[in-house]
């Protein structure tokens, strides 16, 4: 969750530099097509909070096919300035993280319009920013993926996300691979395709289920080149294929959705559909993973 203002990655005292201009992302094989006529999506809900620590809910019910859409439909909280981190989790599930490494879990319903109980309890500890952890991302059914600081790449399934307890397929965390830094972009779907964008490319990998025995990766773990181009300030991964890109310094959050999430193939069914303009104070926005399939 990044903002035009200010990067994750300054969010979590990082030495990260990036473009400060916007690049137009490209495809490796570009689709001229602007809208995908599909309806793979379910109601896409998110977050976006200022550097004032003003938390708003989003919401966009035609993600796939109309611009500008996803709109704030409200201020849910404040005194969300401090956190280093924040990524949604689906099901109205929203992650924190603590300068001091404590990973904190809250629920919004929004139907009654109020915070689940036990909203604000630490789930997990020792995710210190820049000293144990460079980067951090969530995916889908509770699978949070962070980059070391040895280059490891880790992955992590919280079982209580819908309930906000303390408990972990795996407290440990399963090692997916090294030679990952803090100069990139992670965005998983949750199960198992993890796009990265790094040095203005953007590659896509997929790996097994590692809670069912050992990791294996597609193409032997070799990263996969589907675009070109990719300079963005953050990058979201929203299921089937559905990425949210924030430009800096502008803000400007756009949809693509690459055609082959699961084999790699290039080709993009949806490129640069305008969403959403952040705000010039903004540190970002988070959209549930899973979201679309």
């Amino acid at each position: 969750m990044v903002g035009p203002r200010r990067t994750r990655r300054a969010a979590l005292a990082l030495a990260l530099v990036l473009a400060t201009t916007a690049v137009a992302a490209t495809a490796a094989t570009p689709a001229a097509a602007a809208t995908d006529p599909t309806t793979g999506c379910t109601l896409a809900e998110g977050f976006t909070r200022t550097s004032g620590g003003v938390l708003y809910r989003l919401r966009d019910d035609q993600l796939l096919a109309t611009r500008d859409t996803l709109a704030e439909v409200g201020a849910v909280g404040s005194g969300w300035g401090p956190f280093a981190w924040t990524g949604a989790g689906g099901d109205g599930v929203l992650y924190a993280l603590t300068s001091t490494g404590s990973l904190r879990w809250y629920r919004y319903d929004a139907v009654s319009g109020a915070w689940a109980k036990g909203s604000g309890g630490v789930v997990g500890t020792g995710f210190t920013p820049g000293t144990k952890v460079l980067n951090i991302a969530v995916g889908a059914n509770g699978w949070i993926y962070t980059v070391r600081t040895d280059g490891r790449l880790a992955l992590y399934q919280h079982t209580g996300r819908l309930t906000g307890a303390p408990t972990w397929v795996n407290a440990t965390g399963y090692v997916l691979g090294r030679g990952w830094t803090a100069d990139e972009l992670i965005a998983p779907q949750g199960d198992g395709t993890l796009y990265r964008q790094l040095g203005g490319d953007l590659f896509w990998f997929r790996h097994s289920d590692p809670t069912a025995g050992p990791v294996t990766w597609a193409n032997a773990g070799r990263a996969v080149r589907i675009g070109t181009g990719w300079r963005f300030y953050d990058l979201l991964a929203l299921g089937g294929g559905v990425l949210l890109a924030t430009s800096a310094p502008s803000g400007q959050v756009s949809l693509y959705r690459h055609a082959d999430p699961v084999g790699g193939g290039q080709g993009w069914a949806v490129t640069a559909l305008r969403k959403y303009q952040a705000r010039s104070d903004s540190f970002g926005v988070t959209v549930a993973p899973g979201t679309c399939s």
